[in-house]
């Protein structure tokens, strides 16, 4: 069977790093997805002691997320455009020193980011190089615009430009449109959640809270033949509704993404 993995940002965010990672772990988990950036060091401490947390207790980190803020820069000259460029390598040389394969990085922000250009495929081509040296794959996510993923797939001949599915940003972003049909090929990691549609909006619930027909999906996905199968959900309103614990939350999480994975994931699994 794949490995299982959930992201670390998944809610109890007052709660020990530690108490988190060891909850992950006895819920099941074999691995886990970690945010690679300073925004939360605060709570957390840096990724690197982050990192340092998920191998003491037992869990393997094979994708990381890169910084979504400064998203726009990667497009546009200037000071804030190189120091993305920089921190974007930086980020995979420190991935690849600790063996993450997968380094997920957005190539849009909302509606702030200026149409793909010259610019943004020149620093993602920089990029491309220290992901060769580091052996990191830098995996794009499906956001809301594909042309950006398409425009640097056309153009960068690399097999570390590979591509990171979420069934959830396809669900409320791109419900008309197939990035895993169109970009399937590149496949490398995915972010498993679930949301009740455009309306509703990126709501990041547990598979089986919202309107994406996991039956289908699974099948999909078991085309790829991933390594793993990943978890981005986070405790929602509806687990607080019912008084999760956060052992309650993290081992019901688990029984929906084995069930996800064989194909029997029915929506509504509370």
């Amino acid at each position: 069977m794949p490995s299982l993995g959930q992201s670390f940002s998944f809610g109890f965010y007052e709660l020990p790093v530690a108490a988190r990672m060891r909850a992950i772990r006895d819920a099941g988990f074999d691995d886990v997805m970690l945010w690679w950036g300073d925004e939360y060091s605060e709570a957390d401490g840096a990724p690197r002691e982050v990192f340092e947390s998920a191998v003491k207790a037992g869990l393997r980190v094979r994708t990381a997320h890169f910084p979504t803020v400064e998203t726009p820069g990667l497009w546009r000259e200037g000071a804030a455009g190189d120091a993305y460029e920089r921190a974007l390598i930086e980020a995979l040389r420190t991935s690849g020193e600790r063996g993450i394969e997968h380094l997920v990085v957005h190539v849009t922000k909302g509606f702030e980011t200026p149409p793909p250009n010259e610019t943004g495929l020149r620093r993602m081509l920089h990029a491309v190089e220290a992901a060769e040296k580091y052996d990191v794959d830098i995996a794009l996510e499906n956001t809301r615009f594909l042309r950006y993923n398409q425009y640097l797939y056309d153009h960068v001949d690399s097999d570390r430009m590979r591509f990171c599915f979420d069934c959830g940003h396809a669900n409320c972003y791109t419900p008309d449109e197939d990035p895993l049909g169109r970009f399937g090929d590149r496949f490398a990691t995915m972010h498993l959640h679930d949301n009740r549609g455009a309306l509703a909006g990126d709501e990041h619930m547990m598979p089986g809270y919202g309107s994406i027909d996991f039956v289908r999906l699974s099948a999909r996905l078991a085309e790829l033949s991933p390594e793993a199968y990943n978890l981005e959900s986070c405790y929602s309103a509806r687990d607080e509704q019912q008084n999760l614990s956060m052992e309650e939350y993290l081992a019901r999480s688990h029984a929906a993404l084995k069930l996800l994975v064989r194909g029997a994931l029915k929506r509504d699994i509370a």
